[in-house]
Parts: structure tokens; sequence; C-alpha cells
């Protein structure tokens, strides 16, 4: 068998310069400048449709943000976490253990619960964090027990106790003596107020700011904060966007870098937790779910996440053994078949994520800062800022759902039925998909006899499609007629008649029951001209 020659590109593609390339996007554009594809994001960012290529020597300087133990990451890829709640038991552990967890958030129960969770288990084989009701001292110290006991040193674990730096500073603090080196003390968590409704920016900027309060707690207890930079861990949301998931981890490290350059603290790696985000999920065709956990989880293994957790497509109402099984075999293909692991940073150099991360670490740097002007973090949020923040964030995100600004795969594959309610412990989450859920739910409740009635005109077939879109979305079906059909519009007897490409009201249509395609389609709130269509008008049934 002969050895397999890679291509030389050289031979085949003709040099393009950034010129060439510019003429080529105007010939498909017909005529149109390349920037008018520039798409602006909720942080004010823009993606750009062409970057200049730089130079070799400036790819060549471009420093590498590599995870907090590169050696670890070749050779053992990242943890694959699985969250341990409340109504897991221990052979759900050796269930997940065995088909690819590599580490635990143990998220509840007592002490010596926490210790029968763990029977079994190679403390010193797995990456252990707590959270929740879980992250207290009593239960950072039980482990440490059972590790003792066990005839494992506690130096060896590889222990996360997730304290909050808010309110739990002083506990994690007076901790730091005693505790090994090894072991992370505090957890800074972006990822619940990614759920809330932050973007993207200000989740770093809140990251940020949390790091910067710790400092102070330290210094104010007598601790140098370079002694505390090794405790920490930071939790960062990933969502649907691969490329977002990307920038924002390789943006963290840059601004981590950052604030501790500003307090003189000489560099120690950060450990960052991707976990999938929450407010993507949608329980409307909720299989989708699997492919936006996938690509959240792909933008964490090619930013370089230390650890990451990705949750079953079912979470929302009630996660099943199985979904939350095939969430964690999706890491373990990502390493083993696609081997992702292997390869340090490997955007690194690629002119669209240098300056994505380049953007989004500045304007994280700028939510930081206006939440240290308003006093720090802790004055921030007692004073409704952070709050605020994310409830105008989560609302204008959902204004340009409901305007058809912003989509989702419920919109695309739009699926019969009425959807689950979610569980009362993720109701807090500001998803999208939420306003399209209610919408769904209001159909079941009164679902109206619609007719379409198309007119002659050159825009009727569109604004068909489009309405058809629109209403497929709803749970809404209709028969379509046309213009002019005579007694076959009455015979119908529709609840709403809705014209496409008509100028005026049709014959024998009453004005309560008649909509205008083009005045749905044009609405500024597409979801509430829907809502309309559900109130009954007359009788005409």
């Amino acid at each position: 068998m002969k050895p397999m020659v890679m291509a030389n590109t050289d031979a085949e593609f003709e040099a393009a310069d950034q010129a060439v390339w510019t003429e080529m996007a105007r010939r498909i554009l017909k005529g149109a400048a390349p920037d008018s594809l520039d798409r602006t994001d909720e942080d004010g960012l823009v993606t750009r449709a062409l970057y200049p290529v730089d130079a070799p020597d400036a790819r060549a300087a471009t420093a590498h943000l590599l995870p907090a133990f590169p050696h670890r990451r070749l050779v053992e890829g990242w943890q694959v976490c699985q969250p341990v709640g409340s109504d897991a038991a221990n052979a759900d552990i050796h269930e997940a253990l065995g088909s690819g967890a590599t580490a635990l958030l143990l998220q509840s129960g007592a002490p010596a619960e926490i210790g029968q969770l763990l029977d079994d288990v190679v403390l010193t084989a797995v990456g252990l964090g707590l959270e929740g009701e879980a992250a207290t001292p009593a239960h950072y110290r039980t482990i440490i027990e059972r590790a003792n006991a066990q005839g494992e040193a506690a130096d060896r674990l590889d222990l996360d106790a997730g304290l909050d730096v808010l309110t739990q500073a002083d506990e994690g603090l007076a901790l730091h003596a005693a505790a090994p080196a090894g072991h992370r003390l505090f957890r800074i968590d972006g990822w619940a107020q990614h759920n809330l409704g932050l973007t993207a920016a200000q989740e770093l900027g809140y990251v940020l700011a949390g790091v910067a309060e710790l400092f102070r707690a330290a210094e104010s207890a007598g601790i140098a904060p370079a002694d505390i930079a090794g405790r920490v861990s930071v939790r960062l949301a990933l969502p649907a966007d691969m490329f977002a998931g990307i920038a924002a981890c390789r943006a963290m490290r840059r601004l981590w870098d950052g604030i501790l350059l500003a307090c003189g603290i000489d560099p120690v790696p950060v450990r960052i937790e991707g976990f999938a985000s929450l407010r993507m999920m949608s329980v409307l065709d909720h299989e989708v779910n699997m492919l936006r956990t996938t690509t959240a989880l792909l933008g964490g293994a090619i930013g370089g996440a230390d650890a990451m957790a990705g949750f079953g497509h079912d979470l929302l109402t009630g996660e099943t053994p199985g979904a939350r099984r095939t969430a964690r075999l999706a890491q373990v293909l990502m390493m083993a078949e696609s081997e992702i692991a292997r390869s340090l940073d490997p955007a690194a150099g690629a002119p669209f994520i240098e300056s994505r991360t380049d953007d989004l670490a500045d304007a994280g740097w700028s939510a930081f800062q206006e939440i240290e002007c308003a006093g720090g973090l802790t004055a921030a949020i007692k004073a409704g800022m952070i709050q605020a923040q994310a409830a105008a964030a989560a609302t204008a995100r959902e204004a340009r759902m409901r305007a058809g600004e912003e989509l989702l795969g419920v919109t695309l594959q739009p699926t019969g039925g009425m959807p689950p309610e979610i569980l009362a412990a993720f109701s807090a989450v500001r998803r999208p998909a939420a306003c399209v859920e209610a919408l769904r739910r209001r159909t079941a409740e009164f679902s109206p006899r619609i007719l379409i009635l198309r007119g002659a005109t050159d825009n009727a077939v569109a604004e068909e499609r489009g309405i058809r879109r629109w209403l497929g979305m709803a749970g809404l079906q209709a028969v379509t007629l046309d213009a002019g059909s005579g007694s076959a519009v009455s015979d119908a007897r529709p609840d709403i008649v809705i014209g496409c490409g008509l100028a005026a009201l049709p014959e024998g249509v009453e004005a309560g029951n008649f909509r205008s395609a083009a005045a749905i389609l044009d609405a500024g709130d597409r979801i509430a001209a829907l809502e309309d269509l559900l109130v009954p008008k007359g009788d005409a049934r």
C-alpha cells in the first residue's frame, strides 16, 4: 500500500489576497459590499463576513489561551462532569462513572449522606465538586475524612469546595491555611447568571467582579490575593452558538490574566467549567436540545474548557437516565473519536476567532468596570443592578424572538401537541422559547378554524408561505382558498380569515374576523398578533 501524500495546496490553488476575497464576495452579492452582511449581537459586537488575514509573523505572535493543565488535557482530555441531585443513589453514581463521567458534582444531602453516596468510589480517581446545599465546609471536610479513611492522601484529591464568594468568603478563607494547595475553595458562577438573562459580556464582567470581591475579602482577612488566586474556579455558560462558546472560554482566560496583572499577581491558571446553557432549551420538539447541547459542548471543547457538563434533552421536564447518559457520551465521542483534546487552543490564529475573543474580552472588561463603579459586586447586587441587567437583556431577547428576528429550532420544525409543563426548579430560567410554548398552550385551549384567502397579486404566494410558517409554529392549521371562491368561503364557516395579497376586505367576510397576512408578518410582535387569532370573534361557528 502506497503511503498517503497530502496535496500541496499551493500547486492546486492560486494565491489569493484580501482584495481577491473581497471582489469574490462582491460578485456573489451582486455588487453589494461584503460588510452588508455584518451583524451586531446583543452586546453590540460586530461579526463580519470577511476578516483581514494577518501577516504570518503576526499570526505567529498570537498568544495561545491554554487550558489550566495542558499536559493533563493532552493525556486525559477535559473532565466530563455529572451533577448528582438529591434523588441520586450510589448505584446512579457508579452507572455514571461507568458510562463516561470523570467528575461528580454533589448538589445536596447531609455530610453523612454524601459519604454513603460515595461508597466504593475511589475518590482520588475522579474529580469532585460541591455545590448548592452541599457546598459547605462540613461537606468539604467529610470528603477529606473519607479519603483519609480509604488510605488516600487528601492532597491527591481533585476537589472543588464550590463556596460562593459573596456569601461564604469568610468560611472559605478560614479553610485556606489548612487546605491542600491543589484544592479549589471558591467557585464564581456565571452560568447561573446567564440563565437569568445576562449577555455574554455581562456574564464575564460578573465573574471578574466576583474575583475582585474575593481578592478584597482576602486582603481584609490578612491573606495576600496572590495566595488565594489558585483557589478559584469559574463556571461559564456554553450556548448553542459554538463560536460564542469558543470566544467566551478564551476571553475569560484573557480577562483572568488581565486582572491578575492589574493586581500585581504572577500568572496562575484558572479552571474553567463550561456548562451547557439552560436558557437555550425548549420543551417543544425537545429532542433538538440534543443538537443544541452538542454544539454548545463542542464550543467549550475547542475553547479549552477544563471541565464540562451537558444535560439531558428532557431536563426541564424531568431528566431521564438515558438522556443523562447521552449527554455524557457526546463528550466521550469528542475525545475518543474526534480527538479534540489532542489539540491545545486549536482556534488560535483564526482572524474571526481572535477578533471575537478580543472584542468579547474588551466588552467583558467594560462590564466589570461598570460593576466596580457601582461599588463592587456585592453592592451592585444589593442595589438590584445585576438583576436589572439580566431582566433587561432577557426582555430584549424575547422581544427579538416575538418579532421574528431571533429563531429557535422549534420555529423551523414545529411539532403538534400541548407542550409539557417545566419543573418548578427551572421556572426562573429566562428562555426565549417560553413565549412560543405559552402560545402553543393557548392554541390548545382554543384552536380556531382558519381560512387563508389568496389573492392574485405577485406577493400573495410569499405572504401565504410566511404566514403558514408562523401558524405552524403556533400549532395552528389553515385551509387555503383563492379569493373569489364565492360561497365556498361561507360554507367553510371560518372563525378567522387571513388575506394574502388582498388589498381590501373580501366580500362576505366580517371585518372582525378578517386579518391581513401582511399586518401579521410586519407586526413588531408577531406572537401577540397570533395570540389575537385565538380570541373568539362573534359566533362564526
